[in-house]
């Protein structure tokens, strides 16, 4: 398992989380389009003086083939900083703008490939493992995915470093029908789920440490890619079905796309057989990034051969 980051001690907590807070504050008293100007400003300047990322982004759009140009590069991802920004005015903002229960006529539900809309509603009438991203708004698929179905879902939330702030997004994350458990130690739990007739939701576009993934290749670059969504369903048999919560506009509108289920039949390899169900639901948020490749989060240290000390000393 990957190694737990040390807290920040209070005063530091306490200094990162006060800025927070004030722009937390002044999202919710402003209206909804003048919040997401605002938040376009600040995406712009952060996007302007952050270097560091900057240039990780643009690397990391040419390295998978997004585009060819770098100016093209840059472009989008600064709409990327910006689809961020406006993830967390709506999360500021999401009890204001809409009910929980209408929450369904915010967002469409819609398959990658209508072909097989039948088996994914086939599929969305049981407990599923639920796969996704840090795709448009992910923090409102739990929600949706419970009233929209009618299943309670359990999702995995990686503690942040600061008290306050972790106390704050867990808060605007928990909602009826859906929950969110601490990462570390969460396989019984998820397990346990399962059998209770819970769905699950695991985001699973970030690196694995060597303990938590498995090599894989995504946009055809080698990567590590987080193994406990392939482990549960080898161990379980429930289909594992891959989505991201697409932002249509600037005013709170989304469509919930969903590949087609995984199924997979193990080998009796279980090492292979983690690989290849990896790879499956690796392949498949691929292919839905791959469409609006804007609404994903570029700047991530996602691949093993750029941006790491491993592919500088080879």
């Amino acid at each position: 398992m990957g190694k737990r980051k040390r807290k920040k001690g209070l005063a530091a907590a306490v200094l990162e989380y006060l800025p927070l807070h004030v722009l937390y504050l002044t999202f919710r008293s402003l209206p909804l389009k003048s919040a997401i100007n605002l938040s376009n400003c600040i995406a712009g300047l952060a996007f302007r003086f952050d270097c560091k990322h900057r240039r990780r982004a643009v690397q990391h759009l040419l390295h998978a083939g997004i585009t060819e140009d770098s100016e093209q590069a840059e472009a989008i991802a600064l709409r990327s900083y910006q689809q961020f920004s406006m993830l967390v005015v709506e999360l500021c903002k999401f009890d204001q703008i809409v009910p929980l229960g209408s929450i369904s006529e915010r967002i469409s539900a819609s398959a990658l490939h209508p072909e097989f809309q039948d088996e994914i509603d086939e599929a969305l009438k049981k407990p599923l493992i639920l796969v996704s991203a840090h795709y448009g708004n992910w923090e409102l698929a739990g929600i949706f995915y419970h009233k929209r179905y009618k299943h309670d879902i359990i999702s995995v939330m990686r503690p942040f470093q600061n008290p306050f702030l972790s106390k704050l997004v867990q808060k605007l994350r928990q909602a009826e029908g859906h929950q969110s458990v601490d990462k570390n130690g969460s396989i019984r739990v998820l397990l346990k789920s399962l059998k209770q007739g819970k769905s699950i939701a695991i985001l699973a576009d970030q690196h694995a440490s060597s303990g938590e993934g498995v090599e894989s290749l995504f946009f055809g670059q080698p990567c590590r890619t987080h193994f406990s969504p392939a482990l549960l369903h080898l161990k379980t048999g429930i289909p594992i079905l891959v989505s991201v919560t697409r932002r249509v506009d600037n005013n709170f509108n989304f469509e919930y796309v969903l590949d087609r289920p995984i199924s997979y039949t193990p080998t009796g390899n279980k090492e292979a057989d983690i690989k290849a169900v990896t790879q499956l639901y690796t392949s498949s948020l691929e292919r839905l990034i791959q469409q609006q490749p804007e609404q994903w989060l570029w700047s991530h240290r996602r691949w093993l051969n750029i941006n790491r000390k491993s592919a500088r000393q080879t």
